[in-house]
Parts: C-alpha cells; structure tokens; sequence
C-alpha cells in the first residue's frame, strides 16, 4: 500500500511530468547539436560565437532558470498557498521594465566584447549578439511566470511549455543555421522563447483579481543568484578557459557538456526542483536523503559508462558534415574527463536545494561567506590555471574540480548548522 501510494502521489506524478519533458527536450538538443556540428563543426568561426556567448549565458543563467527560481519558487509558492486568488498585474509590470534594463546592460559587455576580441567578421557577430540579447530579456519574463505554474503545482503544464520553445527552436535550427551560421542559431533560439511567451504567459495577463503579487529587486538576492545556479556558472567559466587560448578547444568542450548536461538537468535538476517546491513547504529529510542516493547513483554509472563507451557515444552522435573523426576523439576526451566533475556537481545540487527554500534575511551571512568561498575559488583557479604549461583539456578539469570541491565542502560545512537539524 505504502508503494502504491508513493508511486501514484503528486510528487512522484510532478516528477515524471518533468523527467519525460525533460528526456523528449534533451532529445530535441541532441538534435540541434547534430545541426550545429554538421554546418559548423569545430570550425574557428563557432568557437568565437562561443565565446562571445559566454556573456549571454551566463546573464540568461543569472536572470533565467534554477537562479531566478531558487529567489522567487518560495515565495510564489507560498503566496498560492495563502491565497486562493492572485493578481500577476504588477508582476508583468516589474518584468518588463527589468527586462529592458537586461537588454541594455547584455547588449553594452557583448559589444565590448566584440571589439576587444577584434573578431573577424564583426558585423555578424554583433548583429548575433542584438539577437542573444533579445533572448536573455523575454527569458527573463518567461522563467518569472513558468515560475508561477510551478508554484501552483502545475507541473505538467510547465512541461509543455518547455517542450514548445524546444520544438520550435529544434524546427527552425536547420533552416535558419544552413542559410545565416552563426545568426541563424540564435534567431532560431529567440523565436523558440518568442513562441513560448505568446502561448504560455501573454494568457497569464487575465489574472488580475485577488492579492497582488509583487517583486522587486530587493527579491533578487545577488548571492542567491549565484549559488543557485552554481553548476552553469562552474560550467560557464570553464568554457570561458576552453576558447580563451583562440583555439577551437571550447567546441569540443561544448559538444561533450551536451551529453553530461542532459544527465544534469533531466534527473538531478528534476529531483531538485520537487525538493526545492517540497521545503518551501514542508521540510522532509527523507526526500533529500532519497535525492542525493540517486544522484550519486547516476553520477557513478555515467562516469562508467563514458570512461568505457564515450568514443562511441560520441561517434553515433556527432561524426556526420563538419564534424570529422578527430573531433569526435578529443570530444570524448573531454567527456571521460569531466563525468568526474559532474559527480560533485549533481551532489552539490540536490544537496543545496533546501537551504535555498529558507528566508533569505534569516540566511543573509550564510549565503554571502558561500558566494564568497565559491567565487574566489573559480577566480584563483582560472588565474593559477591560465599561467601553468599545461593543456586546456586539464585546465579546464582543474577549474570545474576545486570548484566544485570547494562548493560541496561549503554545503558539508551546512550540515552541522540549525537549518538542517530542524529538518529531522
């Protein structure tokens, strides 16, 4: 009885309408990576649009996704509970005007980036980076209302959501790439979050009876910012170290977090996300405890399976057009070696998720001596690491593993504080 009830439950339920949504948008990825590796390949011109993306990624990481839901999930959800009615007029309002500031401030460091790269080719480039900076502002409003269907519980309607912006984005990659490289992926990636909006938020605008739902900037709490979303930030300064030699090392390393990612993402992520819901809520060391056994699990098999088999995996997906056989050996270089990495990386995240569901106010000093551990420790490294003769391959793994080392001993360091003895 108690098994039936576990696997017919809401949670569970919430679960698998993440997990599959997840599995069938990894799937579309996939496919958009064939597209881009067939046209583009390992080619120099790829890896600079890489480079230049580092900028829009890690804005879209700060303002979208697992940080800006790590600061409003909470409180969404705990408004909901309160409130039979909520009024999103003044939510629309707030991310509107925030999203305009995001296109500013994104548009001036890519511009900047741009000249002081002296790219080759600068007009596409910047045309390009008009295009992420479109992106990074309507996400920032889609992550603030997917937000608000989360928080309702209403799982499996943010699931089609998601799957929508992918599909599109996964339809349009071949045309758009195959006719304008570099700008057609990203005009194929804002028309996917475009689709997204009119379908899915536009219609939350009838919402406008009940308790008002406000935020403000004093909501966005920087530190929270960061270490909720720890794993992209990691992940995007070590691509940062991957193509600042000028080579082509980052497509490599691109196409390898690809793999990884989907197992980031669409299990850990997933149980992340029901904890983080479930401790706004209810604290329940049970359910941690069951979320990290299956993340080492996971981690565990994956370094397995990509130490023994990664070649090949990356031979079926990849070698095809632009992406000859010697890609596909040094890819999976980069993809044995950083599964090791990502071990840490899906402990950390299922770990951290109940701290982040506390009081903001409560936890203000914990948080900040967290960000500054964790900052300090991708900034030394990537420093020490640009100085050393050694191969950007290693470089890499040294900046994702002390950062990563150093964000577990600090959520370890958690375990003795009042937080988490009140969870038993």
């Amino acid at each position: 009885m108690n098994i039936e009830r576990m696997l017919f439950s809401k949670s569970t339920l919430d679960f698998l309408y993440l997990f599959f949504s997840n599995i069938f948008q990894k799937l579309l990825g996939l496919i958009r990576e064939l597209v881009i590796a067939f046209f583009l390949g390992s080619s120099i011109l790829y890896a600079n649009f890489l480079l230049l993306r580092v900028v829009a990624d890690l804005f879209s990481q700060l303002t979208a996704g697992n940080a800006l839901k790590a600061n409003l999930l909470p409180k969404f959800t705990k408004a909901y509970n309160k409130e039979n009615k909520i009024s999103l007029v003044g939510l629309f309002r707030f991310a509107k005007s925030t999203s305009i500031y995001l296109f500013i401030g994104s548009q001036i460091i890519q511009t900047g980036v741009i000249f002081y790269l002296n790219l080759e080719n600068s007009i596409l480039f910047f045309s390009a980076s008009l295009v992420l900076s479109f992106s990074i502002s309507f996400n920032f409003i889609n992550t603030v209302f997917l937000t608000i269907l989360q928080a309702k519980g209403q799982f499996l309607k943010f699931s089609f959501a998601s799957i929508l912006n992918s599909s599109i984005f996964t339809i349009l990659v071949y045309p758009f790439i195959s006719l304008f490289s570099i700008l057609g992926l990203a005009i194929s990636k804002v028309l996917g979050i475009f689709g997204m909006t009119f379908a899915y938020v536009i219609p939350l605008r009838k919402e406008n009876n009940g308790e008002e739902l406000t935020i403000s900037s004093s909501d966005f709490n920087f530190p929270t910012l960061i270490l909720g979303n720890f794993a992209n930030v990691i992940l995007i300064s070590s691509r940062f170290i991957a193509g600042v030699d000028g080579s082509n090392s980052i497509t490599y390393f691109m196409y390898a977090v690809v793999v990884l990612n989907t197992l980031l993402t669409s299990v850990v992520g997933n149980i992340s996300t029901l904890v983080l819901r479930k401790s706004a809520i209810q604290k329940d060391i049970k359910m941690i405890i069951y979320s990290l056994l299956i993340a080492i699990v996971v981690g565990v098999s994956m370094v397995f399976i990509f130490q023994f088999y990664g070649e090949d995996i990356i031979n079926i997906i990849y070698v095809r057009g632009a992406f000859n056989v010697n890609d596909a050996t040094l890819t999976s270089e980069y993809l044995s070696k950083l599964s090791y990495s990502f071990v840490g990386l899906f402990v950390a995240t299922t770990l951290f998720q109940p701290f982040l569901s506390t009081s903001i106010e409560k936890t203000k000093k914990i948080r900040i001596n967290l960000m500054s551990i964790f900052l300090m420790s991708i900034v030394i490294t990537s420093l020490v690491v640009l100085f050393l003769p050694i191969s950007t391959i290693n470089s890499t793994i040294i900046v994702m593993s002390i950062s990563s080392f150093a964000y577990n001993f600090s959520i370890n360091s958690l375990l003795t504080t009042k937080f988490f003895e009140s969870l038993e």
